[in-house]
Formats: C-alpha cells, sequence, structure tokens
C-alpha cells in the first residue's frame, strides 16, 4: 500500500510541474528581443569589400627591423547571416618595402565580436607562394559606408618571414 501512495504522489507532482515546461501562453510578447524580430545581416551576400591601408612590417627573428608596408584586398562576401559574413579574396596586393605579393586567393570571416580573420595565399614575383594572415578588430560595419580595421602583429603576419602592423 505504501509503494501505492508513492506512486500517486509521483504522479500528481508531474502533473503540477509539466505545464511548466510547456509554451508560453498566446498573446504575451517574447521577452528577449531578438525574438521577436530578426537582425539584419552584417554585410549582404554579393557585396564587393576593398580592404586597403599602409603601416609597418617587422622582421620575424629580428623586430629590430622594420620595413613600411601596405596592403591592398578586394573580397566578394560569399556568405552572410546576422552577425556573420564569410569572404572570398579575388585580388590584391601586398608590399613590403620593395617587394610585392600578389592574391593567388583567400578566405576570411568578419563576426559579431567585431574581429576580421583573414587567410590569404600570395605570390612573389618569382612565383614563390607564402601565406597571408591578417587578424583584425573592427568597427561596426555597414553595407553603405566604409569601416576601420586595426591588424595587430603578432597575429597578422606574411608567415615566416613579416609579422604585421596596420592600424
Amino acid at each position: 500500500m505504501a509503494l501505492f501512495g508513492t506512486v500517486m504522489a509521483l504522479v500528481l507532482t508531474l502533473a503540477v510541474v509539466a505545464p511548466v515546461f510547456g509554451a508560453p501562453p498566446a498573446g504575451i510578447p517574447p521577452s528577449h528581443q531578438a525574438q521577436g524580430h530578426h537582425r539584419a545581416p552584417l554585410l549582404a551576400t554579393g557585396t564587393t569589400l576593398t580592404i586597403s591601408g599602409s603601416g609597418t612590417a617587422y622582421k620575424i627573428g629580428n623586430r629590430t627591423i622594420t620595413e613600411g608596408a601596405s596592403v591592398s584586398l578586394t573580397a566578394t562576401v560569399v556568405k552572410s547571416s546576422p552577425g556573420r559574413a564569410m569572404l572570398n579574396f579575388t585580388g590584391g596586393t601586398l608590399t613590403i618595402g620593395s617587394d610585392t605579393y600578389t592574391v593567388v586567393s583567400g578566405h576570411g570571416v568578419i563576426n559579431h565580436a567585431h574581429k576580421m580573420i583573414l587567410h590569404i595565399v600570395v605570390k612573389n614575383s618569382a612565383g614563390a607562394t607564402f601565406r597571408l594572415i591578417l587578424h583584425g578588430d573592427h568597427a561596426k560595419p555597414s553595407s553603405t559606408t566604409a569601416f576601420n580595421v586595426d591588424f595587430r602583429m603578432p597575429q597578422s603576419k606574411l608567415t615566416h618571414l613579416w609579422f604585421l602592423n596596420f592600424p
């Protein structure tokens, strides 16, 4: 008989608790604003993005050796969702001192945490390929205006050769 009483108490407890886990009643607005409407994508798919700037290159292994550096990159937004965008690099150059590297291919991500991470393959005038990695912090992007990105060393680099700083 004690077992029957325990089972009945459990059933009654579940009957009272179960409705708490159900859907909220109709007519009550969502408690979180993002549930009530969708955020617009960061940058529209198909948008062409141009990244350009100048800064300093620091020799890896001996940061006292520096050169002037400039970058000019062109990318297309291939995928976009609220807070994120994926980029495909279609062209551009990196110049360090008198050496110029041409973009072969690459991809990148812009995220809602105001980070831009780019991985690009470049080649020099002799045809040797190198990896260009740029990690940046950016201001909030807009599809209609320019925004600033700071690419800082040591995360930004022409691998095995130069650390790059493009403020």
